[in-house]
């Protein structure tokens, strides 16, 4: 979360990717299947009698809140811009991250 809103803060410019259709969805889509993969993870050590729908919801839940954030931080940063869209690849990506934690952690769904 500390290395999102730190890469947040500064207008950031990837040489050689600039005329990829959708790059910024992506880019948004990696970070957050990371985050997802993680708070995913961390739920499920923490609350190890919850159910896997339980904890994974949850790592969407705080995964998006803080994409959600990161969103008005990029728009109090000069040469940011803040996206809806980028919300909603957050979303897809937090999802995609806490599936995969689940489906390749060892404990059954319940």
């Amino acid at each position: 979360m500390a290395l999102i809103f730190l890469i947040s803060s500064f207008e950031v410019e990837v040489p050689g990717i600039r005329h990829i259709p959708l790059r910024d969805k992506g880019i948004h889509f990696v970070e957050y299947a990371v985050l997802g993969w993680l708070c995913a993870t961390a739920s499920r050590q923490s609350w190890p009698s919850a159910s896997a729908w339980r904890t994974a919801a949850f790592a969407v839940f705080v995964s998006v809140l803080w994409g959600f954030s990161d969103e008005i931080h990029q728009a109090l940063v000069p040469g940011r811009s803040s996206e809806l869209s980028d919300v909603v690849a957050d979303l897809f990506g937090s999802v995609a991250g806490a599936a995969g934690s689940h489906l390749f952690s060892n404990r059954t769904v319940s």
